[in-house]
């Protein structure tokens, strides 16, 4: 029923990673509540949501912000929120937090957020007709993408246009790329909606793998890959399969073996995915896992000891840290060089990639400096070539 990607023959790059994780916020009254995160940006900094210590704080949900190897710090409560809250999605390189605040009477609205570094947070304007504007994702150009009125958004230095999901009624944007690609989905994910990608303001809907009658996008990076999941609903079961897109053709992610459903959350520009996959009875309870040049792995498998369990990933930054929502936890990569410039334990051709974007420009990354000469030029090429190790 499935055309798997093929695994390359060398096997996986055999990547280890230390897991950080933060103490559950202590509530005088009622115990700790631990966080959850939602976003991840470059830097390490991560954002999401606890639950209020009641009664002193409330009954439901703060937003979260927590800078790079620091301690997470209670966003400001946008004025007109509900007695359910706030969350944050995403924040990017900037520090700039994105997320949505419960309003109405009955708490029936999700608005959108933007929360400054300056400590100030704006309200996102709905679109025409709606009380709805909630906001998924912002990238370093300052984007942000949601949904409101029932339609996917993209909202680009202040101005909010829809994206039409014809033939489907209804829709979202859920991540948004540095390339400005954007993945989401429409109609209804259990029979016939589509995942989709949005790019430079043409939309394509992405089919399912063979056997499978509905896609779902949560994920896509620079180059334009989508991940997420092919559904279909048998004797009212679903079944989900992990699935790649790359140039809009469907591609299922092998699995572990003996497991036959899962998700693909997230992947970053190197192309790295995270997810979680499930088999059939307690000898296959749900896996966290990560696939590298197509290929499957146990998040625990990797992990350095005594490291704590990691959750399902729900985001992976461009150096390869990836953020499990409980907790929150982030796994980071132990590099065999500094010249493993995207953290995927291997230099080849994508960190070549990243050095030569960086060629001879004033504005360069400094990951890419090996020397910090303040230019990256033949030194660092040569460096990097001479960690070359391109079977992985």
């Amino acid at each position: 029923m499935i055309a798997a990607l093929s695994a390359a023959d060398s096997g996986l790059a055999q990547c280890q990673y230390s897991v950080t994780q933060w103490a559950p916020w202590a509530c005088e009254w009622e115990g700790n509540h631990a966080y959850t995160g939602t976003g991840l940006n470059d830097l390490g900094a991560w954002c999401g949501y606890r639950l209020m210590c009641w009664p002193e704080e409330g009954e439901w949900w703060l937003p979260i912000y927590c800078p790079p190897g620091g301690m997470p710090q209670v966003l400001p409560m946008p004025p007109g929120a509900s007695a359910l809250g706030a969350k944050a999605n995403a924040v990017n390189n900037d520090g700039v937090v994105v997320g949505f605040m419960y309003a109405g009477a009955s708490s029936q609205y999700q608005q959108g957020v933007i929360w400054w570094p300056d400590g100030s947070a704006e309200l996102i304007d709905p679109a025409p007709g709606s009380n709805n504007s909630r906001a998924n994702d912002i990238n370093d150009a300052g984007v942000i993408v949601g949904s409101s009125a029932g339609m996917p958004y993209v909202l680009d230095q202040g101005v909010m246009t829809s994206i039409s999901v014809a033939p489907f009624t209804s829709g979202t944007a859920w991540r948004l790329a540095k390339s400005g690609s954007i993945a989401g989905f429409a109609g209804n994910e259990n029979t016939t909606g589509r995942a989709f990608r949005w790019t430079a303001g043409t939309l394509t809907f992405l089919d399912p793998v063979p056997g499978y009658t509905a896609t779902i996008g949560y994920g896509v990076n620079s180059p334009g890959a989508v991940v997420g999941a092919s559904r279909i609903v048998i004797s009212g079961q679903i079944y989900t399969y992990p699935t790649l897109w790359i140039d809009d053709a469907p591609i299922a992610l092998p699995l572990l073996p003996g497991y036959s459903t899962g998700y693909a959350y997230c992947i970053n520009d190197a192309g790295i995915i995270g997810g979680w996959i499930f088999g059939a009875g307690s000898q296959f309870p749900a896996k966290s896992v990560i696939w590298i040049d197509g290929e499957v792995q146990a998040l625990a498998d990797l992990l350095l000891p005594p490291s704590p369990s990691m959750g399902p990933p729900v985001a992976i930054n461009v150096v390869g840290q990836i953020l499990s929502g409980g907790g929150p936890r982030i796994a980071s990569p132990t590099f065999i060089s500094p010249a493993d410039l995207n953290g995927d334990c291997s230099i080849d051709g994508d960190d070549l990639g990243v050095l030569l974007a960086s060629w001879g420009s004033p504005d360069f990354d400094p990951r890419s400096d090996f020397n910090g000469d303040g230019v990256v030029d033949g030194f660092d090429l040569g460096t990097l070539l001479g960690e070359w190790t391109p079977i992985k």
